[in-house]
């Protein structure tokens, strides 16, 4: 019998338990290759790789932007700077301001910036001193905070003068406003402060009654209490305006020396306003030639006013004198005098009985007061003095009649002292010497 030749192709060196692993029906498990762990981490690390990539780029980006447009001009700079925010300064401004003094780095960074924290309203004027090492909070902060490097200035307002005055003289003596419009824009109206002083409030509700010919010309005049204040320069319209209403708020608290009322009781005792106390106060602070004079002249007015049925009318040259605008003259004209104005109170047919539509100046606490106390002894029954004039202005005398004829007698007496004083205050008010 023929020998069965063995299989070249097998391999003698071959594990014989091999047919016993194959016998299970299985086939041995394969060791994986280097190329498939491969092919399986490649999309993991590729991940990876882009990602640290992207981060390393967005992180050079950040710190490029950073250094370049957020970062303090030189951090090592702390030299200060003084710059000076123009009230009223918008954003845009600012931004110049401080890129021109080499503060900020990028002019529309620092807009967005501030724009996005939503700080752009709350910017303050002033004059600021800054630094090239202040990052953009620093900066924001401290305008917003009004960390200023400001001076202080003291300002007088003088009793009895205008709303148009006290602007003139903001503006030309102390340079504090640029221009007066805004200022008398907020005299006029009153503005927000309407809604924070009741007595503002309830002259504008007594103003919006009448018909529009016969309203007051400012609101706020009378009510800007005359005193010296001390202000911030960079002080604005508001800040100038406030301080006064305050302390006006404070005079109607006060009382006088031996009385238990406040003023603001006294005068709804006398059936008087608060408006009405101010409006007489503002013209007996006009009409009187010194405070000596104050409670006498009360006196009259309120005689006449109390006296409906033969007077009723204050027949003051000061009210129209106010209605027409003229300053710096004594005496009106007859022209003047007929010509019919909110604030006219001759009883001349023109004017109207009463007070006029509102006061004619801002009086002090002494004019107040003298409003609701006046003289008693010109009041008494049989015996009212109905008149008075300004004699000897130089020196500052006036003196009290109870008639008409009275008051003629002194007039014919003082009539050319008087037009020599005129003369000489419109040549003086010409530049004439």
């Amino acid at each position: 019998m023929a020998k069965k030749l063995e299989n070249p192709y097998v391999d003698r060196d071959m594990d014989l338990d091999r047919p016993a692993v194959l016998s299970n029906g299985k086939k041995p498990k394969k060791k994986p290759s280097s190329k498939s762990v491969w092919n399986k981490l490649r999309p993991f690390l590729t991940f990876i790789i882009s990602l640290s990539i992207v981060v390393l780029i967005v992180f050079g980006v950040v710190n490029y932007v950073k250094e370049h447009y957020f970062d303090p001009v030189d951090a090592n700079d702390s030299t200060r700077i003084e710059v000076e925010i123009p009230k009223n300064s918008s954003l845009s401004t600012i931004a110049d301001i401080l890129y021109e003094n080499n503060l900020i780095r990028n002019k529309q960074v620092f807009k967005l910036y501030v724009d996005f924290s939503d700080m752009s309203s709350k910017l303050k004027a002033g004059t600021y001193e800054l630094s090239p090492d202040m990052t953009f909070d620093d900066i924001v902060y401290t305008l917003q905070e009004g960390n200023v490097a400001d001076a202080e200035i003291d300002i007088q307002f003088i009793e009895g003068r205008t709303v148009e005055e006290y602007g003139k003289k903001l503006v030309e003596n102390y340079g504090i406003l640029k221009n007066t419009d805004h200022y008398l824009e907020l005299a006029k109206t009153g503005g927000d402060f309407v809604n924070e002083y009741p007595f503002l409030a309830e002259a504008k509700a007594k103003d919006d009654a009448r018909p529009a010919d016969q309203r007051r010309y400012y609101l706020l005049e009378g009510y800007l209490a005359p005193d010296t204040y001390r202000y911030l320069t960079s002080a604005t319209e508001e800040d100038l305006i406030r301080k006064q209403l305050d302390q006006f708020s404070k005079i109607l608290s006060m009382k006088k020396e031996g009385e238990e009322l406040t003023y603001q009781e006294r005068a709804e005792e006398l059936g008087m306003s608060v408006d009405d106390m101010v409006t007489l106060a503002s013209i007996i602070e006009r009409e009187a030639s010194s405070t000596d004079y104050f409670a006498k002249v009360s006196a009259v007015f309120h005689n006449r006013l109390n006296d409906r049925e033969n007077f009723g009318y204050l027949d003051s040259d000061a009210t129209q004198a106010y209605g027409l605008g003229i300053t710096g003259r004594l005496n009106l004209i007859d022209s003047e005098l007929t010509t019919p104005t909110p604030y006219n109170t001759k009883w001349n047919g023109a004017g109207t009985q009463g007070l006029p539509a509102g006061p004619i100046g801002n009086p002090g606490r002494a004019a107040i007061e003298a409003a609701l106390y006046p003289d008693e002894a010109l009041m008494q029954d049989g015996d009212q003095y109905y008149y008075f004039l300004a004699t000897d202005i130089e020196k500052g005398e006036m003196e009290f009649v109870h008639t008409n004829e009275e008051l003629e007698a002194l007039k014919a007496q003082w009539q050319d002292e008087w037009a020599r004083i005129d003369a000489e205050a419109s040549a003086k008010a010409a530049g004439g010497q």
